[in-house]
Protein backbone atom coordinates (compact mmCIF):
# COMPACT_ATOMS: atom_id res chain seq x y z
CA UNK A 1 0.00 0.00 0.00
CA UNK A 2 1.46 3.33 -0.74
CA UNK A 3 0.80 6.63 1.65
CA UNK A 4 1.00 9.84 1.00
CA UNK A 5 2.95 12.03 2.75
CA UNK A 6 1.79 15.56 4.10
CA UNK A 7 3.29 17.94 1.61
CA UNK A 8 1.42 15.94 -1.15
CA UNK A 9 -1.62 16.12 0.87
CA UNK A 10 -1.44 19.89 0.96
CA UNK A 11 -0.80 20.05 -2.61
CA UNK A 12 -3.27 18.63 -3.20
CA UNK A 13 -5.69 20.24 -0.97
CA UNK A 14 -5.28 23.56 -3.00
CA UNK A 15 -5.53 21.88 -6.15
CA UNK A 16 -9.33 20.88 -5.19
CA UNK A 17 -9.60 24.08 -4.08
CA UNK A 18 -8.84 26.35 -6.85
CA UNK A 19 -10.30 23.67 -9.21
CA UNK A 20 -13.77 24.32 -7.70
CA UNK A 21 -13.73 27.49 -7.97
CA UNK A 22 -12.79 28.27 -11.44
CA UNK A 23 -15.63 26.03 -12.66
CA UNK A 24 -18.07 29.19 -11.00
CA UNK A 25 -19.50 31.74 -13.76
CA UNK A 26 -17.42 35.23 -14.57
CA UNK A 27 -19.60 38.71 -14.51
CA UNK A 28 -20.34 39.55 -17.79
CA UNK A 29 -19.22 42.65 -19.72
CA UNK A 30 -22.89 44.74 -21.13
CA UNK A 31 -23.94 44.20 -24.61
CA UNK A 32 -25.76 48.16 -24.34
CA UNK A 33 -24.58 49.81 -27.51
CA UNK A 34 -26.98 52.75 -27.51
CA UNK A 35 -26.93 56.56 -28.10
CA UNK A 36 -28.30 57.88 -24.58
CA UNK A 37 -28.10 61.72 -25.49
CA UNK A 38 -27.11 63.83 -28.15
CA UNK A 39 -26.64 67.75 -27.93
CA UNK A 40 -24.88 70.09 -29.22
CA UNK A 41 -23.89 73.32 -26.91
CA UNK A 42 -24.99 76.29 -28.92
CA UNK A 43 -22.30 78.15 -26.84
CA UNK A 44 -19.88 76.87 -28.98
CA UNK A 45 -19.46 79.31 -31.66
CA UNK A 46 -19.14 76.33 -34.05
CA UNK A 47 -22.75 74.98 -33.06
CA UNK A 48 -24.22 78.52 -33.77
CA UNK A 49 -26.13 77.21 -36.81
CA UNK A 50 -28.48 74.66 -34.54
CA UNK A 51 -31.86 76.20 -34.36
CA UNK A 52 -33.31 72.96 -32.57
CA UNK A 53 -31.23 70.33 -30.25
CA UNK A 54 -31.48 66.65 -31.85
CA UNK A 55 -34.27 64.53 -31.26
CA UNK A 56 -33.38 60.59 -31.08
CA UNK A 57 -35.86 58.17 -32.21
CA UNK A 58 -35.20 54.76 -32.62
CA UNK A 59 -31.55 55.12 -34.70
CA UNK A 60 -32.38 58.02 -36.43
CA UNK A 61 -31.37 61.35 -35.29
CA UNK A 62 -32.96 64.95 -36.61
CA UNK A 63 -31.63 68.70 -35.95
CA UNK A 64 -32.42 71.84 -37.54
CA UNK A 65 -30.06 74.09 -38.55
CA UNK A 66 -30.33 77.70 -39.93
CA UNK A 67 -31.10 78.25 -43.59
CA UNK A 68 -28.57 80.25 -43.80
CA UNK A 69 -26.02 77.71 -42.74
CA UNK A 70 -23.15 77.54 -45.44
CA UNK A 71 -21.11 74.36 -46.09
CA UNK A 72 -18.41 75.20 -44.08
CA UNK A 73 -20.20 75.97 -40.99
CA UNK A 74 -21.84 72.30 -41.38
CA UNK A 75 -18.40 70.91 -41.92
CA UNK A 76 -17.25 71.88 -38.11
CA UNK A 77 -19.94 71.10 -35.64
CA UNK A 78 -19.13 69.16 -32.61
CA UNK A 79 -21.81 67.43 -30.68
CA UNK A 80 -21.80 66.26 -27.56
CA UNK A 81 -22.71 62.47 -27.44
CA UNK A 82 -23.64 60.36 -24.01
CA UNK A 83 -23.81 55.98 -24.91
CA UNK A 84 -24.87 53.40 -22.91
CA UNK A 85 -21.90 52.81 -19.72
CA UNK A 86 -18.95 51.26 -21.01
CA UNK A 87 -19.56 51.97 -24.59
CA UNK A 88 -17.59 54.21 -27.02
CA UNK A 89 -18.51 56.06 -29.94
CA UNK A 90 -17.52 57.15 -33.15
CA UNK A 91 -16.95 59.78 -34.12
CA UNK A 92 -16.62 60.85 -30.70
CA UNK A 93 -17.90 63.01 -28.30
CA UNK A 94 -16.68 66.62 -28.63
CA UNK A 95 -14.72 65.87 -32.24
CA UNK A 96 -16.06 68.29 -34.98
CA UNK A 97 -17.98 66.49 -37.68
CA UNK A 98 -18.88 67.10 -41.27
CA UNK A 99 -22.50 67.49 -41.82
CA UNK A 100 -21.90 69.23 -45.01
CA UNK A 101 -22.40 66.23 -47.30
CA UNK A 102 -25.98 65.01 -46.21
CA UNK A 103 -26.37 62.44 -43.07
CA UNK A 104 -23.57 61.43 -40.88
CA UNK A 105 -23.36 57.81 -39.16
CA UNK A 106 -22.30 57.17 -36.06
CA UNK A 107 -21.43 53.88 -34.32
CA UNK A 108 -21.86 52.83 -31.09
CA UNK A 109 -19.52 49.82 -29.60
CA UNK A 110 -20.47 48.03 -26.70
CA UNK A 111 -18.35 46.99 -23.39
CA UNK A 112 -18.28 43.59 -24.88
CA UNK A 113 -16.31 44.88 -27.58
CA UNK A 114 -18.20 42.75 -30.25
CA UNK A 115 -21.80 44.55 -29.68
CA UNK A 116 -22.37 47.39 -32.03
CA UNK A 117 -25.56 49.83 -33.00
CA UNK A 118 -25.31 52.89 -35.94
CA UNK A 119 -27.42 55.86 -35.81
CA UNK A 120 -28.23 58.18 -38.76
CA UNK A 121 -27.51 62.34 -37.59
CA UNK A 122 -29.61 64.21 -40.17
CA UNK A 123 -29.18 68.04 -40.07
CA UNK A 124 -32.30 69.49 -42.06
CA UNK A 125 -32.52 73.64 -43.10
CA UNK A 126 -35.14 75.81 -41.62
CA UNK A 127 -37.24 77.29 -43.59
CA UNK A 128 -35.60 80.78 -45.09
CA UNK A 129 -36.86 84.02 -44.11
CA UNK A 130 -36.32 86.83 -46.25
CA UNK A 131 -36.06 90.53 -44.74
CA UNK A 132 -38.13 92.09 -47.72
CA UNK A 133 -39.88 94.64 -45.69
CA UNK A 134 -36.71 95.76 -43.51
CA UNK A 135 -33.96 95.55 -46.26
CA UNK A 136 -34.86 94.26 -49.64
CA UNK A 137 -37.86 96.18 -50.70
CA UNK A 138 -37.38 99.72 -52.07
CA UNK A 139 -36.06 102.05 -54.59
CA UNK A 140 -32.78 101.41 -56.18
CA UNK A 141 -30.73 103.91 -58.02
CA UNK A 142 -28.16 102.52 -60.91
CA UNK A 143 -26.83 102.77 -64.27
CA UNK A 144 -28.06 100.44 -67.23
CA UNK A 145 -26.01 98.74 -69.84
CA UNK A 146 -27.81 97.40 -72.88
CA UNK A 147 -27.21 94.86 -75.61
CA UNK A 148 -28.87 94.07 -78.75
CA UNK A 149 -27.51 90.56 -79.88
CA UNK A 150 -24.79 91.44 -77.83
CA UNK A 151 -23.83 94.40 -79.55
CA UNK A 152 -23.73 97.22 -77.18
CA UNK A 153 -26.65 99.87 -77.69
CA UNK A 154 -26.50 101.72 -74.40
CA UNK A 155 -24.03 102.17 -71.87
CA UNK A 156 -24.18 103.75 -67.89
CA UNK A 157 -28.00 104.86 -68.65
CA UNK A 158 -29.31 106.56 -65.41
CA UNK A 159 -32.52 104.75 -64.21
CA UNK A 160 -34.07 103.46 -61.26
CA UNK A 161 -35.55 100.15 -60.16
CA UNK A 162 -38.18 99.53 -57.72
CA UNK A 163 -38.21 96.07 -55.51
CA UNK A 164 -42.06 95.19 -53.74
CA UNK A 165 -42.84 92.85 -51.75
CA UNK A 166 -45.14 89.72 -53.19
CA UNK A 167 -45.59 87.86 -50.57
CA UNK A 168 -42.44 86.22 -47.92
CA UNK A 169 -40.52 84.45 -50.45
CA UNK A 170 -41.24 86.71 -53.82
CA UNK A 171 -40.51 90.56 -54.52
CA UNK A 172 -41.37 92.13 -58.12
CA UNK A 173 -39.66 94.74 -59.99
CA UNK A 174 -40.70 97.71 -61.91
CA UNK A 175 -38.41 99.77 -64.36
CA UNK A 176 -40.58 102.78 -66.12
CA UNK A 177 -39.91 104.27 -69.48
CA UNK A 178 -37.45 101.92 -70.99
CA UNK A 179 -36.09 102.45 -73.96
CA UNK A 180 -33.17 102.35 -76.46
CA UNK A 181 -31.64 103.23 -79.21
CA UNK A 182 -34.93 105.15 -80.04
CA UNK A 183 -37.03 102.49 -79.51
CA UNK A 184 -39.40 103.40 -76.63
CA UNK A 185 -40.44 99.72 -75.11
CA UNK A 186 -42.59 100.93 -71.95
CA UNK A 187 -42.76 99.79 -68.74
CA UNK A 188 -40.91 96.12 -67.90
CA UNK A 189 -42.79 94.90 -64.89
CA UNK A 190 -42.07 91.43 -63.24
CA UNK A 191 -44.51 90.05 -61.20
CA UNK A 192 -42.87 87.32 -59.87
CA UNK A 193 -39.44 87.23 -58.80
CA UNK A 194 -38.33 84.32 -56.38
CA UNK A 195 -35.81 84.99 -53.80
CA UNK A 196 -33.21 82.05 -52.49
CA UNK A 197 -30.02 82.28 -50.23
CA UNK A 198 -26.54 82.39 -51.88
CA UNK A 199 -24.00 80.69 -51.40
CA UNK A 200 -21.61 83.50 -52.60
CA UNK A 201 -20.19 85.34 -49.68
CA UNK A 202 -20.72 88.92 -51.22
CA UNK A 203 -24.29 88.36 -52.11
CA UNK A 204 -26.95 87.36 -49.45
CA UNK A 205 -29.89 86.53 -51.73
CA UNK A 206 -30.61 85.48 -55.26
CA UNK A 207 -33.84 85.89 -57.33
CA UNK A 208 -34.99 84.77 -60.67
CA UNK A 209 -38.48 84.87 -62.51
CA UNK A 210 -39.65 85.52 -65.73
CA UNK A 211 -43.00 86.40 -67.74
CA UNK A 212 -44.09 87.27 -71.43
CA UNK A 213 -44.34 91.03 -71.23
CA UNK A 214 -47.10 93.63 -73.03
CA UNK A 215 -44.57 96.34 -74.42
CA UNK A 216 -45.43 98.49 -77.32
CA UNK A 217 -43.68 96.46 -79.47
CA UNK A 218 -45.95 93.33 -78.88
CA UNK A 219 -45.62 90.51 -76.61
CA UNK A 220 -41.75 89.84 -75.87
CA UNK A 221 -40.35 86.30 -73.55
CA UNK A 222 -38.93 87.62 -70.34
CA UNK A 223 -36.38 86.62 -68.02
CA UNK A 224 -34.83 87.99 -64.73
CA UNK A 225 -32.03 87.05 -62.60
CA UNK A 226 -30.03 89.09 -59.89
CA UNK A 227 -28.68 89.20 -56.51
CA UNK A 228 -29.03 91.28 -53.43
CA UNK A 229 -25.54 92.15 -51.62
CA UNK A 230 -24.99 92.73 -47.80
CA UNK A 231 -23.72 96.10 -48.66
CA UNK A 232 -27.21 97.47 -50.17
CA UNK A 233 -26.38 97.00 -53.61
CA UNK A 234 -28.02 94.83 -56.43
CA UNK A 235 -27.41 93.59 -59.88
CA UNK A 236 -30.39 92.28 -61.99
CA UNK A 237 -30.11 90.91 -65.36
CA UNK A 238 -33.19 91.23 -67.87
CA UNK A 239 -33.15 89.07 -71.10
CA UNK A 240 -35.36 89.83 -73.68
CA UNK A 241 -36.69 88.10 -76.74
CA UNK A 242 -37.30 90.84 -79.30
CA UNK A 243 -38.54 89.08 -81.99
CA UNK A 244 -35.94 86.44 -81.89
CA UNK A 245 -33.01 88.92 -81.43
CA UNK A 246 -31.66 88.82 -77.99
CA UNK A 247 -31.43 92.18 -75.80
CA UNK A 248 -29.74 91.80 -72.55
CA UNK A 249 -30.02 94.57 -69.98
CA UNK A 250 -28.11 94.91 -66.88
CA UNK A 251 -28.83 96.88 -64.22
CA UNK A 252 -26.21 97.94 -61.05
CA UNK A 253 -27.56 100.13 -58.59
CA UNK A 254 -27.91 100.91 -54.55
CA UNK A 255 -30.78 100.97 -52.19
CA UNK A 256 -32.00 104.52 -51.85
CA UNK A 257 -32.61 105.74 -48.06
CA UNK A 258 -35.32 108.17 -48.61
CA UNK A 259 -33.65 111.04 -47.41
CA UNK A 260 -32.21 111.57 -50.61
CA UNK A 261 -32.86 114.98 -52.85
CA UNK A 262 -35.33 114.67 -55.22
CA UNK A 263 -34.37 118.52 -57.12
CA UNK A 264 -32.83 118.24 -60.65
CA UNK A 265 -32.41 121.51 -61.78
CA UNK A 266 -30.35 123.27 -63.87
CA UNK A 267 -29.77 126.53 -61.99
CA UNK A 268 -27.50 128.43 -64.51
CA UNK A 269 -26.53 127.39 -68.01
CA UNK A 270 -24.27 130.38 -69.70
CA UNK A 271 -21.19 131.11 -71.73
CA UNK A 272 -17.79 132.20 -71.09
CA UNK A 273 -17.36 135.29 -73.32
CA UNK A 274 -13.49 134.98 -72.34
CA UNK A 275 -13.94 131.91 -74.53
CA UNK A 276 -13.64 132.81 -78.60
CA UNK A 277 -16.04 130.17 -79.02
CA UNK A 278 -18.44 131.42 -77.24
CA UNK A 279 -18.45 135.34 -79.26
CA UNK A 280 -21.82 134.30 -80.79
CA UNK A 281 -23.73 134.38 -77.52
CA UNK A 282 -25.31 137.36 -76.14
CA UNK A 283 -27.73 135.76 -73.36
CA UNK A 284 -29.47 132.85 -71.94
CA UNK A 285 -32.96 132.36 -70.42
CA UNK A 286 -33.99 129.46 -68.20
CA UNK A 287 -37.62 128.12 -68.14
CA UNK A 288 -37.87 126.31 -65.05
CA UNK A 289 -41.73 125.16 -66.02
CA UNK A 290 -41.06 124.14 -69.44
CA UNK A 291 -37.07 122.69 -69.09
CA UNK A 292 -35.85 124.52 -72.27
CA UNK A 293 -32.93 126.81 -72.66
CA UNK A 294 -33.21 129.85 -74.91
CA UNK A 295 -29.83 130.81 -76.01
CA UNK A 296 -29.68 134.43 -77.77
CA UNK A 297 -27.48 135.23 -79.87
CA UNK A 298 -25.60 138.68 -80.65
CA UNK A 299 -27.07 140.82 -83.95
CA UNK A 300 -24.09 140.28 -85.73
CA UNK A 301 -24.28 136.10 -84.92
CA UNK A 302 -21.34 133.83 -85.79
CA UNK A 303 -20.07 130.34 -85.47
CA UNK A 304 -22.57 128.27 -82.84
CA UNK A 305 -20.88 124.52 -84.33
CA UNK A 306 -18.63 124.23 -80.55
CA UNK A 307 -20.43 126.37 -78.11
CA UNK A 308 -19.11 125.92 -74.80
CA UNK A 309 -21.45 126.31 -71.96
CA UNK A 310 -20.69 126.60 -67.85
CA UNK A 311 -23.66 124.81 -66.65
CA UNK A 312 -24.77 124.64 -62.59
CA UNK A 313 -27.27 122.04 -61.30
CA UNK A 314 -29.34 121.12 -58.20
CA UNK A 315 -26.61 119.93 -54.52
CA UNK A 316 -25.87 115.95 -55.41
CA UNK A 317 -27.54 116.17 -58.62
CA UNK A 318 -25.59 115.21 -61.80
CA UNK A 319 -26.03 116.10 -65.93
CA UNK A 320 -25.34 114.30 -69.14
CA UNK A 321 -23.43 116.01 -71.44
CA UNK A 322 -21.24 117.40 -68.58
CA UNK A 323 -20.75 121.41 -68.17
CA UNK A 324 -17.50 122.29 -70.37
CA UNK A 325 -18.57 120.10 -73.05
CA UNK A 326 -19.03 121.42 -76.29
CA UNK A 327 -22.61 121.74 -78.70
CA UNK A 328 -23.29 122.38 -81.79
CA UNK A 329 -26.81 124.67 -82.01
CA UNK A 330 -26.19 125.82 -85.61
CA UNK A 331 -28.95 125.72 -88.14
CA UNK A 332 -31.85 125.15 -85.94
CA UNK A 333 -30.05 122.22 -83.74
CA UNK A 334 -31.06 121.53 -80.51
CA UNK A 335 -29.22 119.75 -77.89
CA UNK A 336 -30.80 117.81 -74.55
CA UNK A 337 -29.57 117.81 -70.89
CA UNK A 338 -30.64 114.85 -68.92
CA UNK A 339 -30.23 116.19 -64.65
CA UNK A 340 -30.20 113.36 -62.22
CA UNK A 341 -30.96 114.04 -58.46
CA UNK A 342 -29.51 112.15 -55.80
CA UNK A 343 -32.54 109.92 -55.42
CA UNK A 344 -32.93 109.27 -59.14
CA UNK A 345 -35.64 111.50 -60.69
CA UNK A 346 -34.52 113.33 -63.92
CA UNK A 347 -35.69 116.46 -65.81
CA UNK A 348 -34.67 116.34 -69.39
CA UNK A 349 -33.55 120.40 -70.73
CA UNK A 350 -33.55 121.38 -74.35
CA UNK A 351 -31.46 123.88 -75.59
CA UNK A 352 -32.05 125.96 -78.27
CA UNK A 353 -31.00 128.94 -80.04
CA UNK A 354 -34.35 131.33 -79.90
CA UNK A 355 -33.44 134.42 -81.33
CA UNK A 356 -30.85 137.35 -81.78
CA UNK A 357 -30.56 140.18 -79.82
CA UNK A 358 -31.49 142.82 -82.35
CA UNK A 359 -31.57 145.42 -79.87
CA UNK A 360 -29.66 146.21 -76.17
CA UNK A 361 -30.29 148.70 -74.07
CA UNK A 362 -27.53 149.43 -71.24
CA UNK A 363 -28.21 152.90 -70.19
CA UNK A 364 -24.03 154.30 -70.22
CA UNK A 365 -25.57 156.75 -72.57
CA UNK A 366 -27.85 160.06 -71.36
CA UNK A 367 -28.93 163.72 -73.59
CA UNK A 368 -30.00 166.57 -72.58
CA UNK A 369 -33.92 166.77 -73.10
CA UNK A 370 -35.30 169.08 -76.05
CA UNK A 371 -37.33 171.44 -73.90
CA UNK A 372 -35.12 171.72 -70.97
CA UNK A 373 -31.38 171.44 -70.63
CA UNK A 374 -31.47 170.42 -67.17
CA UNK A 375 -33.51 167.42 -68.58
CA UNK A 376 -31.62 163.94 -69.06
CA UNK A 377 -33.04 161.02 -71.04
CA UNK A 378 -31.32 157.54 -71.97
CA UNK A 379 -30.39 157.76 -75.14
CA UNK A 380 -33.25 156.06 -77.28
CA UNK A 381 -35.85 156.44 -74.91
CA UNK A 382 -38.96 159.10 -73.95
CA UNK A 383 -39.42 160.09 -69.93
CA UNK A 384 -42.18 161.27 -68.53
CA UNK A 385 -39.79 164.22 -67.50
CA UNK A 386 -40.95 166.39 -69.96
CA UNK A 387 -43.82 166.53 -68.14
CA UNK A 388 -42.95 167.02 -64.71
CA UNK A 389 -40.69 169.81 -66.16
CA UNK A 390 -43.85 171.59 -67.45
CA UNK A 391 -45.06 171.26 -64.03
CA UNK A 392 -41.57 172.60 -62.73
CA UNK A 393 -41.37 175.55 -65.08
CA UNK A 394 -45.01 176.55 -65.70
CA UNK A 395 -46.77 175.51 -62.43
CA UNK A 396 -45.90 178.57 -60.75
CA UNK A 397 -46.50 181.48 -63.34
CA UNK A 398 -50.32 179.55 -63.26
CA UNK A 399 -50.98 179.30 -59.55
CA UNK A 400 -49.77 175.52 -59.05
CA UNK A 401 -47.83 175.29 -56.13
CA UNK A 402 -44.22 174.86 -57.13
CA UNK A 403 -42.37 171.56 -57.61
CA UNK A 404 -38.70 171.23 -56.53
CA UNK A 405 -37.88 167.96 -56.43
CA UNK A 406 -35.65 165.82 -58.83
CA UNK A 407 -37.15 164.44 -62.40
CA UNK A 408 -38.66 161.05 -62.00
CA UNK A 409 -36.21 159.60 -64.49
CA UNK A 410 -32.58 159.76 -64.18
CA UNK A 411 -29.04 158.50 -63.80
CA UNK A 412 -27.26 155.98 -61.69
CA UNK A 413 -23.82 155.30 -61.24
CA UNK A 414 -25.53 151.92 -59.70
CA UNK A 415 -26.91 150.10 -62.05
CA UNK A 416 -26.88 146.22 -62.55
CA UNK A 417 -23.60 146.95 -64.77
CA UNK A 418 -22.53 150.18 -64.46
CA UNK A 419 -24.90 152.97 -65.43
CA UNK A 420 -29.02 152.62 -65.01
CA UNK A 421 -31.98 154.40 -64.95
CA UNK A 422 -33.75 155.22 -61.84
CA UNK A 423 -37.55 155.76 -63.07
CA UNK A 424 -39.51 157.13 -59.64
CA UNK A 425 -43.10 158.46 -58.96
CA UNK A 426 -43.19 161.67 -57.91
CA UNK A 427 -45.73 163.92 -55.63
CA UNK A 428 -46.48 166.47 -57.49
CA UNK A 429 -49.77 167.92 -55.81
CA UNK A 430 -53.15 167.64 -57.59
CA UNK A 431 -54.21 171.19 -59.46
CA UNK A 432 -54.34 171.92 -63.05
CA UNK A 433 -52.07 173.80 -65.49
CA UNK A 434 -53.66 175.51 -68.63
CA UNK A 435 -57.22 173.75 -67.77
CA UNK A 436 -55.26 170.13 -67.66
CA UNK A 437 -55.64 168.23 -64.76
CA UNK A 438 -51.68 167.58 -62.70
CA UNK A 439 -52.54 164.52 -60.64
CA UNK A 440 -51.15 164.36 -56.82
CA UNK A 441 -48.45 161.63 -58.14
CA UNK A 442 -46.85 161.21 -61.52
CA UNK A 443 -45.87 158.15 -62.09
CA UNK A 444 -42.08 157.62 -63.58
CA UNK A 445 -41.86 155.93 -66.91
CA UNK A 446 -40.09 155.52 -69.58
CA UNK A 447 -41.09 154.18 -73.29
CA UNK A 448 -39.26 153.79 -76.74
CA UNK A 449 -40.96 156.85 -78.63
CA UNK A 450 -41.58 160.38 -78.87
CA UNK A 451 -42.99 162.63 -75.51
CA UNK A 452 -45.01 165.61 -77.04
CA UNK A 453 -45.15 168.39 -74.69
CA UNK A 454 -47.32 170.33 -76.65
CA UNK A 455 -50.12 168.08 -76.79
CA UNK A 456 -50.79 168.68 -72.82
CA UNK A 457 -52.73 171.47 -73.65
CA UNK A 458 -55.43 169.94 -75.11
CA UNK A 459 -54.69 166.01 -74.37
CA UNK A 460 -52.49 165.02 -71.39
CA UNK A 461 -52.94 161.41 -72.83
CA UNK A 462 -51.50 162.53 -76.06
CA UNK A 463 -48.41 163.44 -74.74
CA UNK A 464 -47.07 159.80 -74.68
CA UNK A 465 -46.33 158.42 -78.88
CA UNK A 466 -45.64 155.05 -77.98
CA UNK A 467 -43.65 152.84 -80.35
CA UNK A 468 -40.43 153.25 -82.55
CA UNK A 469 -40.52 152.02 -85.93
CA UNK A 470 -39.48 148.43 -86.13
CA UNK A 471 -38.39 146.18 -89.11
CA UNK A 472 -37.74 142.64 -86.84
CA UNK A 473 -40.16 140.66 -85.39
CA UNK A 474 -40.10 140.89 -81.78
CA UNK A 475 -40.12 137.61 -79.57
CA UNK A 476 -39.19 138.47 -76.03
CA UNK A 477 -38.45 141.67 -73.75
CA UNK A 478 -35.93 140.84 -71.34
CA UNK A 479 -33.42 142.71 -68.47
CA UNK A 480 -32.69 143.62 -65.22
CA UNK A 481 -34.77 145.80 -62.62
CA UNK A 482 -35.26 146.26 -58.60
CA UNK A 483 -38.17 147.80 -57.19
CA UNK A 484 -39.44 149.20 -54.25
CA UNK A 485 -43.24 150.45 -53.76
CA UNK A 486 -43.89 153.79 -52.43
CA UNK A 487 -45.83 154.46 -49.10
CA UNK A 488 -48.45 156.27 -49.55
CA UNK A 489 -50.62 155.44 -52.39
CA UNK A 490 -53.05 158.51 -53.67
CA UNK A 491 -56.18 158.13 -55.80
CA UNK A 492 -57.35 160.35 -58.69
CA UNK A 493 -59.12 162.52 -56.48
CA UNK A 494 -55.85 163.20 -54.16
CA UNK A 495 -56.93 161.00 -51.61
CA UNK A 496 -54.47 158.50 -49.81
CA UNK A 497 -56.21 155.17 -49.78
CA UNK A 498 -55.33 151.74 -48.65
CA UNK A 499 -53.64 149.87 -52.00
CA UNK A 500 -50.19 148.64 -52.43
CA UNK A 501 -48.28 150.08 -55.35
CA UNK A 502 -47.01 147.68 -58.62
CA UNK A 503 -43.96 148.05 -60.89
CA UNK A 504 -45.04 147.18 -64.48
CA UNK A 505 -43.16 146.84 -67.88
CA UNK A 506 -45.19 146.19 -71.46
CA UNK A 507 -44.13 145.94 -74.47
CA UNK A 508 -46.59 146.86 -77.51
CA UNK A 509 -46.54 145.78 -81.27
CA UNK A 510 -48.46 147.48 -83.86
CA UNK A 511 -49.28 148.02 -86.90
CA UNK A 512 -48.83 151.37 -88.98
CA UNK A 513 -49.44 152.81 -92.25
CA UNK A 514 -47.04 155.68 -92.02
CA UNK A 515 -44.46 156.73 -89.95
CA UNK A 516 -46.31 159.66 -88.20
CA UNK A 517 -49.11 157.42 -86.84
CA UNK A 518 -49.23 156.32 -83.39
CA UNK A 519 -50.68 154.91 -80.42
CA UNK A 520 -51.05 156.90 -76.90
CA UNK A 521 -51.97 156.59 -73.46
CA UNK A 522 -55.07 156.51 -74.38
CA UNK A 523 -55.55 153.41 -76.91
CA UNK A 524 -52.01 151.77 -76.33
CA UNK A 525 -53.55 148.82 -74.65
CA UNK A 526 -56.92 148.89 -77.08
CA UNK A 527 -56.18 149.44 -80.27
CA UNK A 528 -57.37 146.95 -83.05
CA UNK A 529 -53.70 148.03 -84.74
CA UNK A 530 -52.15 145.66 -81.84
CA UNK A 531 -50.32 142.42 -83.40
CA UNK A 532 -48.74 141.49 -80.12
CA UNK A 533 -48.41 142.31 -76.58
CA UNK A 534 -46.38 141.21 -73.26
CA UNK A 535 -46.24 142.35 -69.79
CA UNK A 536 -44.32 141.98 -66.57
CA UNK A 537 -45.35 143.41 -63.10
CA UNK A 538 -43.88 143.06 -59.12
CA UNK A 539 -44.79 144.43 -56.17
CA UNK A 540 -41.18 144.54 -54.99
CA UNK A 541 -37.68 143.21 -55.11
CA UNK A 542 -34.70 144.43 -53.19
CA UNK A 543 -32.13 143.83 -55.72
CA UNK A 544 -31.44 143.39 -59.15
CA UNK A 545 -33.16 140.52 -60.47
CA UNK A 546 -33.96 139.41 -64.29
CA UNK A 547 -37.02 139.54 -65.59
CA UNK A 548 -38.42 138.05 -68.90
CA UNK A 549 -41.34 138.08 -71.02
CA UNK A 550 -42.42 136.82 -74.49
CA UNK A 551 -44.53 138.76 -76.63
CA UNK A 552 -48.11 137.13 -77.44
CA UNK A 553 -49.00 137.50 -80.81
CA UNK A 554 -53.38 137.85 -81.52
CA UNK A 555 -52.13 138.11 -85.04
CA UNK A 556 -50.05 136.89 -87.95
CA UNK A 557 -47.11 138.70 -88.23
CA UNK A 558 -46.59 139.92 -91.94
CA UNK A 559 -42.84 141.23 -92.59
CA UNK A 560 -44.81 142.99 -96.02
CA UNK A 561 -46.38 145.18 -92.95
CA UNK A 562 -44.98 148.35 -90.94
CA UNK A 563 -45.22 147.77 -87.31
CA UNK A 564 -43.67 150.00 -84.41
CA UNK A 565 -42.60 148.27 -81.08
CA UNK A 566 -43.42 150.29 -77.72
CA UNK A 567 -41.32 149.07 -74.37
CA UNK A 568 -42.67 150.68 -71.77
CA UNK A 569 -41.22 150.95 -67.82
CA UNK A 570 -43.74 152.43 -65.11
CA UNK A 571 -42.88 152.65 -61.64
CA UNK A 572 -46.52 153.24 -60.99
CA UNK A 573 -48.85 150.38 -62.43
CA UNK A 574 -52.04 152.67 -63.01
CA UNK A 575 -49.75 155.85 -63.06
CA UNK A 576 -52.03 156.53 -66.38
CA UNK A 577 -55.07 156.41 -64.38
CA UNK A 578 -53.65 159.32 -61.83
CA UNK A 579 -53.31 156.51 -59.43
CA UNK A 580 -50.22 155.94 -57.47
CA UNK A 581 -47.62 155.88 -54.49
CA UNK A 582 -45.13 158.81 -54.05
CA UNK A 583 -41.80 157.41 -53.67
CA UNK A 584 -42.29 154.00 -55.63
CA UNK A 585 -38.90 153.85 -57.28
CA UNK A 586 -37.86 151.43 -60.21
CA UNK A 587 -34.32 150.76 -61.13
CA UNK A 588 -33.61 149.35 -64.59
CA UNK A 589 -30.77 148.17 -66.69
CA UNK A 590 -29.48 145.68 -69.97
CA UNK A 591 -32.32 145.63 -71.40
CA UNK A 592 -32.64 143.18 -74.75
CA UNK A 593 -35.27 143.01 -77.26
CA UNK A 594 -34.88 139.33 -78.70
CA UNK A 595 -35.81 138.66 -82.62
CA UNK A 596 -36.76 136.44 -84.57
Amino acid sequence: MRFFSFKNLLLASVAIVFGVTSCQPVDELSKEAQITSFTFDTSIEANSIVTSQPVIEGNTITFTVSASATDTLLSALVPTITVSEGATVSPASGSSVDFSNGPVTFTVTAQDGTTNATYTATATFDEPTFPIDEQLAGEYKGLIDITLNESPVGTDIPKNITVAKVNDTTVSLLLEDFSFEGIVLGTIQIDSCFLSLSDTPEEEYRFSGGQTLSLVLGELPTTVNGTFSSDGSIFINIAIDFNGIPVDVTFNGTKLTGNESSEALITSFTFDASNSANAAVHSTTIDQENHTISVITTQEGGDLTALVPTIEISAEASISPASGESINLSNGQTVTYTVTAEDGTENIYTVLVYGRAAYFYDFETWEAGTMYDDILNPAGWATCNDAVALIKKMGPMFGHPEYNGEYPVRPTENGMTGKGAIIESVYTVKGSLMGQTIPAVTSGTIFLGTFNAFAAITDPMATTEFGILFEDKPLTVSGWLKYTPGTDFYDENGNIIDQQDLGTVNAVLYEVTSEDETLNGSNIYTSEAICATGSFETAGVAEFTEFSFDLNYVKDYDPAKTYKLAVIFAASKEGNQYRAASGSIMVVDNVTIVCE
